[in-house]
């Protein structure tokens, strides 16, 4: 008798300590008590075990960012025990997200427009440098084309930087190729006969090799907005960088058709340089609710997938994938 008592006293301190703890509004943020959450896996239905494994295949698939500048900076959360409400700014438009609902702040805005600035550097760095392939022969070259080539070069890595990608190891390799290239175009740049690297690089197409490694990063930046906002002028230039490139390294394109695809380049970097004002600043995000919880240590991932689980059931199978 005195064993079934102590049982039934067990199971109702169980049940009193799931129901406060499903009631008690936590922190969105707070580390998790994993001594308690050990005590209380079974009540909770699913094991520590479970929801670390879960939200590590959510992460193999989520890749979090290279930082933490994606943090909601300056975000005032709304006083809710929704955790779909935390990065919610009063008085903006939410945007549904998988891990939770938010808004775009200030610091977003400010740094999708840079963003978009650095691409337009780009873009007007190519059509400067350009532009002397279709003058004179025996004109003299400007001096500011060694300016033009590397200031192109610093947007170039500005946007790199600021893009935003779930993938951090493709992000990480295409800014690797962005390194390299530059190191060459440096070394072209000082080693080379005292000419401007655009004009040395013509005049000796071996130089692509130095040089070459930065136009493949700016073709991944090409392929990424072609893919996620179904650009078509990207999904050209993702053909077109390539293919002049090892058209003059190789010399099979004739002069000619060589100018043909170093202007068609330009039309498509300045259409798709232009084309980045008329997007909304959300759809440049993507998914911030991604780069926040993968943003999270484990722990705090773990106490994230709870609160999902007892108050938001539809967003938590969402989140596990189902």
């Amino acid at each position: 008798a005195r064993g079934r008592i102590s049982r039934h006293t067990d199971l109702d301190a169980m049940i009193s300590a799931t129901i406060a703890t499903a009631s008690t509004p936590a922190r969105p943020l707070a580390r998790v008590d994993t001594r308690a959450a050990a005590r209380h896996r079974t009540a909770l239905g699913v094991g520590t075990r479970g929801i670390r494994g879960a939200t590590r295949a959510r992460r193999s698939f989520h890749l979090s960012p290279a930082s933490r500048r994606l943090a909601p900076r300056g975000l005032r959360a709304v006083e809710s025990d929704d955790t779909s409400s935390q990065y919610v700014v009063p008085g903006r438009p939410v945007n549904p997200g998988l891990y939770c609902d938010w808004s775009v702040t200030d610091a977003d805005v400010v740094e999708v427009w840079a963003y978009r600035v650095s691409l337009s550097v780009v873009a007007l760095s190519v059509l400067a440098c350009s532009s002397v392939a279709f003058t004179n022969a025996s004109d003299p070259l400007p001096g500011w084309l060694n300016g033009a080539y590397f200031t192109g070069a610093v947007g170039l890595g500005s946007a790199l930087f600021l893009i935003h990608m779930y993938v951090t190891p493709i992000k990480k390799f295409m800014q690797a190729l962005y390194v390299a290239g530059l190191l060459g175009s440096i070394g072209v740049a000082a080693l080379g006969d005292g000419s401007p690297v655009p004009a040395y690089v013509a005049a000796h197409p071996i130089a692509v090799w130095a040089v070459g490694p930065m136009f493949a990063s700016l073709t991944g930046v090409a392929f990424k907005e072609g893919m996620c906002y179904g650009k078509a002028e990207c999904a050209a230039l993702f053909f077109c960088i390539p293919l002049t490139l090892l058209g003059h390294l190789t010399g099979l394109t004739g002069e000619g058709t060589e100018k043909g695809f170093l202007a068609t380049w330009c039309v498509l970097i300045a259409v798709f340089a232009a084309r980045k004002y008329t997007q909304e600043v959300k759809d440049d995000i993507g998914d911030k609710s991604v780069f926040i919880f993968n943003d999270l240590t484990e722990e705090e991932q773990v106490a994230w997938t709870r609160r999902a689980q007892q108050r938001d059931p539809q967003r938590f199978a969402r989140m596990m994938g189902d």
